[in-house]
């Protein structure tokens, strides 16, 4: 690859070009500034729009062309229905107010402030009323609604099972999938199968060329309509990058064929790459444009290799294993993990995508426009085969040991684990052999080891709203706990605002702080009580984290929230600690100081975890009010004394935190667990009061996000997200 003459100076031209680009739109948009003042004035919003539950979101553009992302709370099931019919293609005269985007709750949680400067804005604005609606009629809104009249005739004419995957597959809709089937993809890595991408452009074009040509057809002819025909599939399809990659190469191939000539497809592909930056900049951060390219430039720049292999099977294997490589470090980057089954799986799904799946849902497609009866009978057998591929994919999914969760690479280790993936090609191309590997291996393995040979014990509070949930890594990854995982109070509500996703605090918060950690198990969960603001999260760790062994208060088994957890923990032993429990790992000693009871009432019985190692101690308190924080001072006075780290019982109620408890703890530094303008008031005002009378320093996780402390040879160092 790099003796190339071609390869090398475009490459350098096309990697430069691309550096400028992006360095120049880096810097226009950190220059856009957050406005604060109202507006009133139109609004037309951007393709992609979603309502969902009682919220209208999305991108717009304003009357002086500012992008925004805007929001608006709809206030009845018929303003969602009407706006549902409009939100496409309509011009909105609105009034609103900007506001600053919120900052993430820690370095691997959503960053909305990113995500608005990736895609070209820099402004929230919350739409406070709709004032009037017209019609937003142009040739790209009509194509645009044949793409909804498509969506809403596959959920009338397909089976209800089949019907997210036909969305998926076919009008790259992906609102609709199951979270649980999205798992197991993630897990098989087989999600970009049921993204619009090459093989879904290259399958539909043989499809209508071979139709074309069956209907007698000229060829010509039929490359012509081949190439009016794909561009406006794009635009069905979503628009996504890896959309328009595939159709602008395959027309740019088309078109060579119809004028008789040939261009390399290398040439091809960096080309269109020139035209989609110039076009649209901000691509560049979309995750679908780096990951299509990146696939098909290591494929490409593969060719001469594959063209080798005599065997079918072997070069579908070599193809899954080219992709993977390629992309393992942007996955890294964005994921935090990567599927290690991928390299196998692949070489059995994509054929079998390719051959059944596919052209499928092409032909079940045309036969409910052609004729529903001949549609069912093919849906009655099609329909039980897919069930068996699924079940076929759930067990796969199952199987333990398939992710490997090294942590999200800094851009530097990206860099360099790039760099050994483009010279293990270089060594393979002349000649492979197995020993080369370990270009790819040894980087690898050298990142995932950073972890383990890390003597820091780390302790972190994550800004996860109004609730708990901490962090301990042990030095040199010798044991990781979990204490508590946060999570949301769920109330009854209209059947309008239900959402199709609702937010959750372990999956979207506390799981991506420990993927983004190279975290792939919890030795210990502890869940202090069954408060759902302390454990409402748990269900959504079990899903993504083998654990080892959960702590639970006694007596808290019978409780409603535990119950449903229940069947997420039949692989975890269960244990209920009392006062006087304990273990150790090396120089760190763990201590259950409450409760005393395996009776469990509330509060008072919640599991409060003492940590020592050194002089170091940290205690951690769950709902402790003061009727229980006497009790710890009586019997635990000698252990609390001179305390290094206090995390506040009950967010800082004023029932909790009683002047006796403080006076003799006198912790070198608090922390407070609250949500910003949280219903109950906490911190209590009283109750920072009295830590300010008694000059002990405090943090929030509301004020200054997630808090880490790094403790190591007797230095303690603190750092926080805000």
């Amino acid at each position: 690859m790099c003796w190339k003459k071609e390869g090398r100076v475009l490459i350098v031209a096309v990697f430069l070009f691309t550096c400028a680009v992006y360095l120049v739109q880096d810097f226009r948009s950190q220059q856009l500034v957050n406005k604060l003042q109202p507006y009133s004035g139109t609004l037309i919003f951007h393709t992609g729009a979603v309502i969902d539950g009682d919220s209208l979101r999305g991108f717009a553009v304003l009357e002086d062309r500012t992008v925004v992302y805007a929001r608006h709370r709809l206030s009845s099931a018929e303003q969602k229905l009407q706006l549902e019919s409009l939100v496409d293609d309509s011009i909105f005269q609105v009034s609103g107010v900007f506001e600053q985007p919120s900052s993430p709750s820690h370095r691997y949680s959503f960053d909305m402030s990113k995500y608005l400067r990736h895609n070209g804005a820099n402004s929230l604005l919350v739409i406070q009323s709709i004032d009037g609606v017209t019609e937003n009629d142009t040739w790209k809104n009509r194509l645009l609604s044949r793409r909804e009249a498509l969506k809403h005739h596959i959920r009338e004419h397909f089976p209800e099972s089949l019907v997210a995957e036909a969305e998926a597959l076919l009008i790259g809709e992906r609102e609709n999938m199951d979270p649980e089937d999205q798992r197991v993809y993630q897990t098989l890595g087989i999600s970009h199968l049921f993204a619009i991408s090459g093989l879904h452009v290259g399958i539909a074009s043989g499809l209508l060329y071979g139709i074309l040509v069956r209907l007698h057809v000229r060829k010509e002819m039929a490359l012509v309509i081949l190439l009016v025909v794909l561009p406006l599939y794009a635009v069905l399809a979503g628009g996504a990058p890896s959309v328009w990659r595939a159709v602008s190469m395959v027309c740019a191939v088309l078109v060579g064929k119809l004028f008789g000539f040939r261009l390399p497809i290398a040439s091809i592909m960096l080309t269109s790459v020139i035209i989609f930056i110039l076009w649209n900049p901000y691509v560049l951060y979309k995750i679908g444009f780096q990951l299509s390219y990146g696939a098909t430039f290591g494929i490409i720049y593969s060719l001469k290799f594959l063209s080798e292999i005599r065997s079918a099977i072997k070069t579908g294997f070599v193809l899954t294993f080219i992709s993977q490589v390629t992309l393992y470090p942007l996955l890294l980057f964005h994921f935090y993990e990567l599927s290690l089954s991928a390299f196998v799986v692949n070489s059995l799904f994509v054929p079998l995508f390719t051959l059944l799946v596919l052209p499928a849902n092409f032909l079940l497609l045309f036969l409910t426009f052609l004729s529903q009866p001949v549609a069912d009978v093919v849906f009655n057998g099609y329909e039980p085969l897919r069930g068996l591929i699924d079940q076929f994919m759930n067990r796969l999914a199952a199987l333990p040991y398939q992710l490997w969760n090294p942590g999200k690479p800094t851009l530097f280790i990206v860099f360099l684990l790039a760099a050994s993936v483009y010279l293990f090609y270089c060594a393979a191309e002349r000649k492979f052999q197995f020993s080369q590997l370990l270009i790819l291996v040894v980087p690898a393995l050298l990142f995932t080891a950073v972890p383990y040979v890390d003597p820091r014990l780390k302790v972190t509070f994550l800004d996860i709203g109004q609730g708990d949930s901490a962090v301990i890594e042990l030095p040199f990854r010798q044991a990781v706990y979990l204490v508590d995982s946060g999570g949301l109070l769920r109330f009854d509500t209209e059947a309008f605002k239900e959402k199709k996703r609702p937010y959750e605090i372990g999956r979207q918060v506390v799981a991506p702080y420990l993927k983004g950690n190279g975290i792939s198990s919890i030795d210990v969960f502890v869940l202090s009580h069954p408060d759902a603001d302390h454990a409402e999260g748990a269900d959504e760790i079990f899903e993504l984290f083998p654990v080892k062994e959960l702590h639970l208060t006694p007596g808290s088994a019978t409780n409603a929230l535990m119950l449903q957890l229940a069947p997420y923990t039949k692989q975890t032993n269960i244990v209920f600690p009392g006062a006087g429990s304990n273990w150790g790992v090396a120089d760190t000693q763990f201590s259950y100081f409450s409760p005393t009871d395996a009776t469990y009432e509330g509060n008072n019985d919640s599991l409060v975890l003492f940590m020592k190692t050194g002089d170091y101690r940290v205690l951690f308190t769950g709902d402790l009010e003061a009727a229980g924080e006497k009790a710890l001072v009586e019997t635990y006075s000698s252990e609390l004394a001179g305390l290094t780290v206090l995390k506040v019982g009950h967010h800082g109620s004023k029932t909790s935190s009683s002047e006796e408890f403080l006076t003799l703890l006198n912790p070198a530094v608090s922390i407070f667990s609250t949500g910003v303008d949280n219903r109950y008031g906490h911190p209590s005002p009283e109750v920072v009061d009295r830590f300010d009378e008694l000059e002990l320093d405090t943090l929030n996780t509301a004020e200054n996000g997630t808090i880490r402390l790094l403790y190591n040879k007797g230095e303690l160092k603190l750092e926080t997200m805000r």
